[in-house]
Parts: C-alpha cells; structure tokens; sequence
C-alpha cells in the first residue's frame, strides 16, 4: 500500500507526524479493528511464507540494507 501524506516537522526538523487522507485513515482503522486482512494482504502474507519456507532469500531486504535505506544507524 502506498499512503500520500503530508509530513509534520517539529522545531528541530524532525518528522513528528503525518497526515494522510481520511479514507485511508479509515481503511487502516476498519483493518485494526476486526484484525482481517484484505484479501491483497493475505495473498502477499502467504506469498511470504512461501518464500520464508523455499528458502527464497533474495524476496527478502536485509537488515543491513534496510537500515541504510531508510537512513538508520
């Protein structure tokens, strides 16, 4: 899923919240609520699976990797 969103920045320039449209609120909501996954995202949990249980590493990013992209140290 990609969420568009606006991002609120606090006084020192750090991401502190963000702002996404209201029918996507309410789709993570109703999501959370009754812990049903869509039918999208039962599909790519079992996609997951298989791969976890093939052995298909290059499905996965690693930790290292992730944090880099995500610019963590």
């Amino acid at each position: 899923m990609t969420i568009t969103h606006q991002t609120v920045i606090d006084e020192e320039g750090n991401p502190s919240a963000a702002i996404i449209p209201w029918s996507v609120f309410m789709e993570i909501q109703d999501c959370l609520e009754d812990g049903t996954p869509s039918p999208d995202e039962l599909e790519a949990m079992n996609e997951t699976e298989r791969d976890r249980k093939e052995g298909n590493h290059s499905a996965f990013e690693s930790h290292e990797s992730l944090k880099a992209r995500l610019g963590i140290r």
